[in-house]
Formats: C-alpha cells, sequence, structure tokens
C-alpha cells in the first residue's frame, strides 16, 4: 500500500546556534565566575528538559478531551515530555493526545515483553525520561525503544479512528485489494492505518526536526538514528495490516463474506520489531554528513529496519552513568541455557536459591452451562536470583 504525502501541518522549531570561537586564555574575575557557574546550571538544567520525553504520556495519566474547551491551553500546557512543536500538535488535536499515551504505554509494555529474558529488561525508572540515561546512549536497545514506541501510536491512533474517537478521522477508506474474490463485499469498517502512520510521523518525529546540530556531529547522527527507527516503528504496523473478513449466511454456510483492513495483533508487531533487533545495522557518521554502514559487506538498512550509531554498554553491573540497573537480583532460569539462564543472566557472579509459594488455578471443570469453576492450589517451588 502507498503511503500517500501527508496533510498535516509541518511544524519545526530552530535551536540558537552557539558561537564556538576560541578566545586567548586569560585569567577569570570572581563575577566571570558567577557567570560560569550560573551558565554550568542552565547548561544542567537544558540537560534535563532534554531528558524528558513525550513517552512519559504513558506514565502520567491524561483527562478525556472532554473536560476541556475545544482550542484551550490547559490540557497542552500541562503535559510533561512535550517539543515545541509536539505542543502546537496538541493544541490542533487534543483529543488525539489520549490515544498517543495509550500508544506510548502499550510499546512500553511490548518492550519490556519482549525483553523479559534479557539482561537489559527495558525497565521504567521514574515519570519523566521513562527509561532514564540508557537512552543517551544510541545502541541497539535504543534503536528497539524508539521503533515499538512509533508503532504503539500508530496502532493507537488507527484504532481510534475506526471507534469513532477522533474528529478527524473515521474507518480506513483504503481501495479494495485487487486479488480479493469478485463475490466478496469491501467496506466494513477498518482500521485507518494510513490516518495513523501520517499523524504519528507528524507527532513523533517533531522533537527530531526541530533540533538543528551541525552536519557531521554525533549529535546529529543520533537525531539521524532516532528518525530512521521511528519510521521503522511505523512501517512495521503499517505493512502488517491486513484483510479480515466475517461470514454471512445461513447456519454457517459463508455464502457472503464482507472484508476490511484491520491491524496485525501488536504482539506480532513486537515480534517483528524483535527480528529487527537481532540483525540491527552498526552505523556511524560519513563525511558529507550522511549515516553510512560501518560493516559494508551486509546490505544497506532499508526504511524497515533498525539502525545503531553506539555499542550497548554493559547490563550486567549496575551503572549510573550509563543507566545500567544490572542484574543482581533479577530471576533465572537454572535449567535454561539461553539469555534467561542463570549462568547468562547472572554474568557469571553466581545466584541464590530460595523457596517461595505458588498460587495457580487447578482442576479446573466445566458446568453446564455455562461456567468453569476451579480449585486455587498451592505448591513449594525453587526460586532463583542473581547475586
Amino acid at each position: 500500500m502507498p503511503l500517500q504525502k501527508s496533510t498535516f501541518p509541518v511544524l519545526s522549531v530552530a535551536r540558537r546556534g552557539m558561537d564556538t570561537r576560541t578566545t586567548p586564555r586569560r585569567s577569570i574575575s570572581a563575577g566571570q565566575h558567577l557567570f560560569l557557574a550560573f551558565a554550568l546550571i542552565v547548561c544542567c538544567a537544558q540537560l534535563l528538559v532534554d531528558a524528558n520525553s513525550w513517552w512519559s504520556l504513558a506514565m502520567n495519566p491524561i483527562q478525556r478531551p472532554e473536560m476541556y474547551i475545544i482550542g484551550a491551553q490547559p490540557l497542552c500546557s500541562h503535559l510533561s515530555g512535550l517539543s515545541p512543536g509536539q505542543r502546537k500538535l496538541c493544541q490542533l488535536y487534543q483529543d488525539h493526545m489520549v490515544y498517543i499515551g495509550d500508544g506510548a504505554k502499550t510499546g512500553i509494555k511490548e518492550c519490556q515483553y519482549q525483553f523479559r529474558q534479557r539482561r537489559w529488561n527495558c525497565s521504567t525508572v521514574d515519570n519523566t525520561s521513562v527509561f532514564g540515561r540508557v537512552m543517551q546512549i544510541g545502541s541497539r536497545e535504543t534503536a528497539f525503544t524508539y521503533a515499538i514506541s512509533a508503532a504503539g501510536v500508530v496502532n493507537a491512533v488507527s484504532r481510534a479512528c475506526r471507534e469513532g474517537e477522533l474528529s478527524t478521522c473515521g474507518c480506513s477508506r483504503d481501495a479494495r485489494p485487487s486479488d480479493l474474490p469478485r463475490d466478496w463485499l469491501w467496506g466494513g469498517c477498518g482500521d485507518n492505518v494510513k490516518y495513523g502512520y501520517r499523524f504519528a510521523r507528524e507527532f513523533v518525529d517533531a522533537r527530531e526536526r526541530e533540533k538543528n546540530y551541525p552536519k557531521g556531529t554525533m549529535d546529529h547522527a543520533r537525531t539521524l538514528m532516532n528518525l530512521q527507527n521511528n519510521e521503522a516503528g511505523r512501517q512495521a504496523v503499517y505493512n502488517l495490516a491486513n484483510v479480515a473478513c466475517k461470514c454471512h449466511g445461513v447456519s454457517g454456510s459463508c455464502s457472503l463474506k464482507t472484508c476490511w483492513l484491520q491491524l496485525a495483533d501488536f504482539r506480532q508487531v513486537g515480534e517483528y520489531l524483535k527480528e529487527k533487533y537481532d540483525s540491527a545495522a552498526a552505523m556511524r557518521i560519513g563525511r558529507k554528513g550522511k549515516l553510512e554502514q560501518v560493516d559494508k559487506r551486509f546490505n544497506a538498512p532499508t526504511l524497515e529496519d533498525l539502525i545503531y550509531i553506539d555499542p550497548s554498554p554493559d547490563y550486567c553491573l549496575r551503572n549510573e552513568s550509563t543507566g545500567s540497573l544490572g542484574t543482581q537480583g533479577r530471576l533465572c532460569n537454572k535449567t535454561s541455557e539461553g539469555m534467561d539462564g542463570c549462568e547468562l543472566m547472572c554474568c557469571g557472579r553466581g545466584y541464590d536459591q530460595f523457596k517461595t509459594y505458588k498460587h495457580e488455578r487447578c482442576h479446573c471443570k466445566f458446568h453446564w452451562c455455562c461456567y468453569v469453576k476451579c480449585k486455587r492450589c498451592t505448591s513449594l517451588v525453587d526460586q532463583f536470583v542473581c547475586k
């Protein structure tokens, strides 16, 4: 399905340039010491602001737009983590913000599911930066996080269109697929994935487009990396959407079918992007200020592929500077030889064994008609945690 040109307003805010010319060395007066201290405080404050992200919408509940007058400021002005461009889009599309938050939450949960048995398990650390300092490194884990979050927004907005929750979109109006049998009807209310894709591109990418780093710098490389991985996440949802059909007819004869476009289950999107994570391409900034592949023996990444510019930090030990939480205290599987096994999860440090009670449903019976009744069984099991 070809992607149409965006119909959303493109909003960008350029940062002020900084004079980097050098000056002769000279003694510094007390007043200049005070000025430098103030500048350092401002710089640190800016770093804290930049650490915030629209992902924080997943951590802080957003009130429904019915609570606000259309066009009013309170909703957008009180949401943390938005860039200037994202805040302007918020003012234009206030009813979308709840679903952007839902999409971010869906992405975070899927990230935690896909990495639940890895040393880095996509842990959230606070309500502002969400993932903490680990996102400051352009690693393949960061690449996956950007992709799955962007995918979550496409998923949530596309579905909200179908359900009639948004004022600017409705059911999908995709053309009838050419390979659909002639006697099948096309026109059920489908997920509006085209609208979801276009809106997510404008909103999620707004933060990156506003940055005005010089070409060839590492900051510019990181911006290009983020844009690529955002697109890969959107492409995953768009390309995995498929045709769904429902049978009609007497006694389930299925003499007639009605079909529509439907989003894939988001678990399928997560698994697809996890495969892209495993095959992510290492990139570096080239002479022309563009990203180029480090190992040119492999095929160049497409818009559907994840890329990264920094090696992953050591997730074995806690490190405040990189944001690694370490694996001490993590549960591990003594009998597994995979990443969830105690040998790999604990990084060779060993593990402790303890017993705990496990509660689960058991002895379930079906009763006519129509419910299942189960007992609650308790057992004592062994568990293992990394030292």
